[in-house]
């Protein structure tokens, strides 16, 4: 196995990395890919970002909100966040095998008198509070395992955001599993950095990697973040066609969206488009805010 750790906190570069290694990298060996971001919402691929996201968040173009390949919940992360991936063609019994994967991590945390374990199906906690999400995705073959560490994450932001938010809309999107969380600063004496250190040499032991050479082909991973991962086609364009109910002066309105497109708007008045204009044109902003 080799390692990789980024230089980079741009998120949707990234991503692309992850996707390049994923797809068209000559994979001969399990590579261990570590990685950090500037904020940023990043959900899963059948997530609808427009129910998942509080709208004072989703209107502000100054944090990304991107789709990635794998599924699982949405999560915020910043420059505070751990950001790991595992890519491998040895994939027999570990598709869903989550723990397979978090087991040094939680070996490393238990060594530190942290009572760190494994919740099902994805999660990792330290006594009642969740530290780690986790998702997968199985691509040409091979098998992304990727998961993120909250070690000094904002967590106003994802409570103001994600936590304490709330948006029914009826659809067949995947909607979050919302847990407590705890940035691991709060529990550990050791800094981030040094952290990092010690994770990546129990990984190291645990799974026997050795720190090969690897050579990433950059014009390829620049390609596909601009393509895909600054595309609104993919960031937006993709969310399950869905429909939100509201009420305007007491009367119901059914808002229907399809690609992230508002297709239709069901009014039992016609007298009420006037105000129907304004009341929608916030969301209209949002759904077209990348295209």
């Amino acid at each position: 196995m080799g390692i990789i750790i980024s230089r980079s906190l741009d998120i949707h570069y990234n991503l692309a990395t992850e996707e390049y290694l994923l797809r068209h990298y000559d994979l001969k060996e399990d590579i261990l890919f570590i990685w950090y971001g500037s904020k940023a919402f990043v959900y899963g691929r059948n997530q609808n970002p427009f129910i998942e996201i509080n709208s004072q968040y989703l209107l502000n173009d100054s944090i990304p909100k991107i789709r990635r390949v794998s599924g699982g919940g949405t999560i915020y992360q910043d420059n505070g966040t751990i950001n790991f991936s595992y890519i491998t063609h040895d994939y027999k019994n570990k598709i869903n095998n989550y723990l397979f994967f978090l087991q040094p991590v939680i070996d490393l945390l238990k060594s530190k008198g942290l009572n760190a374990h494994f919740q099902p199906k994805s999660h990792l906690f330290v006594n009642d509070k969740k530290i780690s999400g986790n998702a997968q995705a199985f691509i040409n073959n091979r098998l992304l395992h990727h998961g993120t560490l909250l070690y000094d994450t904002d967590l106003n932001i994802i409570h103001q955001a994600l936590i304490d938010h709330s948006q029914e809309a009826k659809g067949h999107q995947v909607l979050s599993n919302k847990q407590p969380v705890e940035n691991l600063k709060n529990m550990l004496s050791t800094d981030m950095t040094n952290f990092v250190k010690e994770m990546i040499e129990k990984i190291s032991k645990d799974r026997n990697i050795s720190l090969n050479e690897i050579v990433l082909d950059k014009n390829k991973i620049n390609e596909i973040k601009k393509e895909k991962y600054l595309s609104w086609d993919w960031n937006f364009g993709k969310t399950p066609k869905f429909s939100i109910e509201t009420f305007l002066k007491d009367r119901l309105v059914n808002i229907h969206v399809e690609n992230g497109i508002i297709k239709d708007i069901d009014l039992k008045d016609k007298d009420q488009w006037i105000g129907i204009k304004y009341y929608s044109q916030a969301f209209f902003k949002l759904i077209n805010l990348y295209k």
